[in-house]
């Protein structure tokens, strides 16, 4: 059976779209799935019990709905399962920034890859000193001097893709991949 990592998008970030991370836990503990545990209060989330007949974009949306309904609004639901984390982390293009400034490397985790025309909207952006990597469904994100003050805007990146995604950095990716492979 499968480990399934849920990442969710924009919450608990600002004082806005609060989720307490043990009711998250709750609802999926009721949906039926097994070993239900969380990670910081970033929305991320890890279980077994899924169906492996089931699409992943069906579970996500099935997610989405049962999160809405029990908390009021709608957050994007990416999944990966332990062998997509361990590939992010493997097929790294920035491992002097993973060694070197880890929590400036994101990689955004997309519901789907981009189209040649949003890869190409994404490439005409201007970075200034960040480092961009796309490779299917994950973008890496390399912010020089921190996400805080680099001029690339993280939603301005989805926007130019057409696609959506949430991000993680290096040290919170692999902790999920490390609780993933237990």
């Amino acid at each position: 059976m499968a480990t399934l990592a849920c990442l969710l998008r924009g919450i608990n970030v600002g004082g806005n779209k609060i989720v307490k991370m043990a009711l998250w836990k709750q609802l999926y503990e009721e949906m039926g799935f097994t070993r239900v545990r969380t990670l910081l209060q970033s929305g991320n989330l890890l279980f077994d019990g899924a169906d492996v007949a089931e699409d992943r974009g069906d579970l996500a949306r099935r997610l989405e709905g049962a999160f809405k309904d029990r908390f009021g609004f709608h957050a994007d639901h990416v999944l990966r399962d332990g062998g997509q984390l361990a590939a992010a982390i493997r097929d790294n293009p920035f491992p002097d920034a993973a060694a070197g400034s880890p929590s400036h490397l994101l990689v955004f985790f997309l519901a789907a890859a981009p189209t040649a025309e949003g890869a190409a909207r994404l490439a005409a952006l201007e970075t200034g000193p960040d480092r961009l990597h796309l490779s299917g469904d994950r973008l890496y994100v390399h912010f020089l001097n921190g996400a805080g003050r680099a001029a690339l805007d993280p939603v301005k990146v989805l926007r130019a893709m057409g696609v959506s995604g949430t991000s993680r950095n290096w040290t919170t990716l692999g902790r999920l991949a490390g609780l993933a492979a237990a």
